[in-house]
């Protein structure tokens, strides 16, 4: 084991936090307006922080590392019902649980790392700090193929009842003629 050297661990976080600030919300919080995955953006990033701090301190195969983010994967790409926040706070207790689980290791540390993810959650999902974005989304699967954007805009409003910011195509099949599209309004 590794020992930890705190003030140098601070100092690390403190630097991860503000490039976080530069451009989960300077960039992309406040040009998409997008809360969900803001938070997702700035849980993963203080999640994956806590897990390499945790597991450096010990000697441990690369392995491993594939194994536990493959882990992580399985749960945003397994997964169309859930929606970010839902898998990020997933990943969170899947971290906390890892970090307090190890054995063997400095328990300052282990309960240092799970606060600052505890921390990290209430700071960064707190709707009082990061106000939701004018815009919502949904998926929604049509029964007629349309590609050109203007003629798909004016059917997807008529069908929605409803004004449409932007569309985005995910996938189109021929027989029977359908789309799955993803709609901001």
């Amino acid at each position: 084991m590794t020992p930890i050297d705190y003030p140098e661990l601070l100092t690390a976080l403190g630097i991860d936090l503000a490039l976080l600030f530069v451009i989960g919300y300077l960039c992309f919080f406040r040009r998409h307006k997008r809360r969900d995955v803001f938070v997702a953006i700035a849980l993963i990033n203080v999640t994956l922080f806590v897990l390499g701090g945790a597991l450096g301190t010990f000697t441990i195969s690369l392995g491993l590392g594939f194994a536990l983010f493959s882990v992580i994967s399985i749960f945003r790409f397994r997964s169309d019902t859930l929606g970010w926040n839902e898998i990020v706070y997933l990943l969170v207790a899947l971290a906390i649980g890892l970090d307090l689980g190890l054995p063997a290791y400095d328990l300052t540390a282990q309960a240092l790392y799970a606060a600052i993810l505890t921390v990290a959650v209430v700071v960064f999902d707190s709707p009082k700090l990061f106000r939701m974005g004018t815009s919502n989304e949904i998926n929604l699967t049509v029964n007629f193929v349309l590609v050109e954007p203007i003629a798909l805009k004016a059917r997807v409003e008529e069908i929605l009842s409803h004004p449409v910011n932007e569309i985005k195509i995910k996938s189109v099949s021929a027989e029977p003629a359908s789309m799955k599209i993803e709609i901001e309004y």
